[in-house]
């Protein structure tokens, strides 16, 4: 089955990105982004069988639980209980699960969106990816410089606290990072004196500088850790294809060692930074720990099938110690354990069997011709990293609920998939 040479997935692709970055009421309303991601998955409906079942698997699945709501919410009153069928999903809060099929829906169209993609179509992705984290590192970096007698900020970029701008910042970083590589090693074989290398690492550099800014903990030390990875990574390719024109130079070893200590010794800092006394180590802990038990508590409660995806903010308040009577907790700042509660064991396992189902799907197609390094071994490797990284990010965060984080972490997963070696479509 090959897959649609015209560029049409892309630009559906990108449309979605750009909704779901300005989403909001007086531009596309609440169902704008899942609409457009129907209109794409009916227009470029050539998807392998596995990428529709799963994705059917999924959407069926969230449907279930709206379909069955075991609560009504009443103003003033809160949850209360109606009848439901007892051992099908439910929901407490049918609305938040309806948005929630939204969001999942748009994630299903990004993913096989992006598995449609050929190789010159991933390329150009990688480019637009690149022109979009440089536009909002400067948009960051002015920010932080702009002088300002409290150093309290609403917002960074688009995004409404640091920690969500380092963990975009950190999926993209590793793809223009291999942009840069592949333009350098292109330049290098076809003997040329020059490439865009420079300026795609010049992105790479403005999107640490802000990272750095923004002073997110867990970013920095995410950013330090995939530089390192990088640089492991180029240099085993160069170890590898030693005669393909890749060179080994005293300088750029030099330089690689001085990107990987620079980025550990800002992370280190970022942490000396915030944690000057092992009494603001305890606290926050406790404070996330706090979360994470009363979230356990929320799901013994419903262990089968959770509270229903999209529930948790609402379902919360019921299992809180006191300690948090004060706040509005809407996140467990830890994915794993906020799908959990919201999914269950079966659902959990229902949601990971169709995710899984959908990205052992395979592309038609004759192998295309390997350049060196090879595809697989450059940038399917840094699509990989990415999203490693906003996995490592969802250990204590909730990148996957800002609608724009979670579709690209989809496409990411769609190219990787999509791009599995010995079936790439020719470019």
């Amino acid at each position: 089955m090959k897959s649609i040479r015209f560029p049409v997935p892309l630009l559906f692709l990108l449309l979605m990105f750009g909704t779901a970055a300005w989403r909001g009421p007086g531009l596309w309303g609440e169902w704008g982004l899942p609409g457009i991601a129907i209109l794409s998955l009916i227009v470029c409906r050539s998807f392998p069988p596995r990428i529709w079942a799963g994705g059917a698997a999924i959407l069926g699945l969230i449907a279930l639980y709206a379909w069955n709501p075991t609560h009504r919410w009443n103003e003033g009153v809160g949850l209360l209980p109606v009848d439901h069928v007892s051992w099908l999903p439910g929901s407490v809060f049918p609305e938040g699960t309806r948005q929630a099929w939204g969001l999942a829906a748009a994630m299903l169209a990004s993913c096989a969106l992006a598995f449609q993609l050929s190789e010159n179509q991933v390329r150009r992705l990688q480019m637009a990816a690149m022109l979009g984290a440089a536009a909002l590192a400067l948009v960051v970096l002015a920010q932080r410089l702009e002088p300002r007698p409290f150093p309290v900020f609403e917002r960074t970029g688009i995004f409404i606290n640091e920690n969500h701008y380092a963990v975009f910042s950190n999926l993209l970083l590793p793809v223009v990072l291999a942009l840069a590589s592949r333009a350098h090693f292109r330049a290098v074989q076809e003997g040329r004196p020059s490439s865009p290398a420079g300026v795609f690492m010049l992105v790479a550099v403005l999107m640490a500088a802000a990272v750095v800014l923004c002073r997110s903990r867990a970013g920095i030390l995410v950013m330090a850790l995939l530089v390192a990875a990088h640089v492991v990574l180029c240099r085993r390719l160069v170890r590898r294809h030693p005669f393909a024109g890749v060179p080994v130079r005293g300088w750029g070893k030099w330089a690689a060692g001085v990107a990987v200590v620079a980025a550990a010794a800002l992370a280190i800092a970022a942490f000396a930074r915030e944690w000057h006394q092992i009494g603001d180590i305890r606290k926050e802990w406790d404070f996330r720990t706090g979360i994470l038990e009363d979230t356990m508590s929320m799901w013994k409660s419903r262990p089968a099938w959770g509270t229903g995806p999209g529930t948790y903010s609402v379902a919360y308040p019921y299992y809180q110690s006191e300690a948090y009577q004060d706040g509005a907790i809407l996140h467990a700042h830890c994915e794993p354990v906020q799908f959990l509660s919201e999914s269950g064991l079966l659902g959990g396992l229902w949601f990971v069997l169709a995710a899984g189902l959908a990205l052992s799907a395979r592309k038609g197609g004759s192998p295309r011709a390997e350049q060196i390094p090879p595809f697989a071994d450059l940038e399917r490797r840094a699509f990989l990293l990415g999203l490693l990284a906003c996995a490592l990010h969802g250990g204590i965060d909730f990148p996957l609920r800002v609608p724009l984080i979670a579709l690209i972490a989809a496409a990411w997963a769609g190219v990787w998939a999509g791009t599995r070696p010995g079936r790439m479509e020719p470019a």
